[in-house]
């Protein structure tokens, strides 16, 4: 009788289980799938976790990154446009989530980038909210000196990016912006100083080597 009860026991316990695993597997397996160049398989997974409310934002997230990585737009832009209710949502019962205000800041700076959405204030705002939680954050303050200069206030923009460089005077990406930056500001002396210290320290690998180079010509015919 005691083994019998006992194996009951895990019986029951293990049908309570099933939906905290499922929920954990269903995401896992989207991952996986992603991570193996199966992007349908992916997507799909990831509906399925917001159609069962599994780490829903999570999985907004990860499929949104997946349909840009695809050149999906469109898809990527309808699938925007559910995310940002649902992160707003959870942001207004959770305002310390610095990672999710992240999140819809950079939903709002990428549909921004694109012209045609003028959400750069909504981004700046959820950026502003994340470095509320996570002050430095020069993840965080890398997007929004980005999302400043893209609004047209560029001192504001390059005191952030400058404030990045106290702390990490090799953080390329913020001394590539900065450049951009002063460029916009007509300091050409100045960018040029970041452009070549740029091409100086940069490792062979940063993506952005060509793009200096080109701004580095435009500046030197404009100083």
């Amino acid at each position: 009788m005691k083994r019998f009860l006992v194996a009951i026991f895990l019986l029951l316990s293990s049908l309570f289980l099933i939906p905290e695993i499922r929920a954990l597997d269903l995401f896992e397996e989207a991952m996986a799938a992603k991570a193996s160049g199966d992007a349908e398989k992916a997507l799909r997974l990831f509906e399925e976790c917001i159609a069962e409310g599994k780490r829903v934002l999570d999985a907004f997230w990860e499929a949104g990154l997946l349909l840009l990585e695809e050149g999906k737009y469109r898809r990527a832009f309808e699938l925007s446009e559910r995310a940002i209710p649902v992160f707003s949502a959870h942001l207004e019962a959770h305002p310390e989530d610095h990672v999710n205000w992240f999140r819809l800041g950079y939903i709002f700076e990428l549909r921004s980038s694109t012209g045609y959405f003028r959400e750069w204030e909504s981004a700046r705002t959820c950026l502003t909210r994340a470095l509320e939680h996570s002050p430095e954050n020069s993840f965080y303050l890398l997007h929004l000196g980005y999302v400043l200069y893209k609004m047209g206030e560029g001192k504001e923009a390059e005191e952030v990016l400058r404030g990045i460089l106290l702390r990490e005077p090799l953080n390329f990406e913020a001394r590539y912006w900065l450049a951009v930056v002063l460029e916009s500001e007509r300091k050409y002396r100045e960018a040029e100083e970041e452009l070549r210290f740029l091409l100086e320290h940069a490792p062979e690998g940063f993506g952005r080597l060509k793009e200096i180079e080109r701004l580095l010509r435009k500046v030197e015919r404009k100083g």
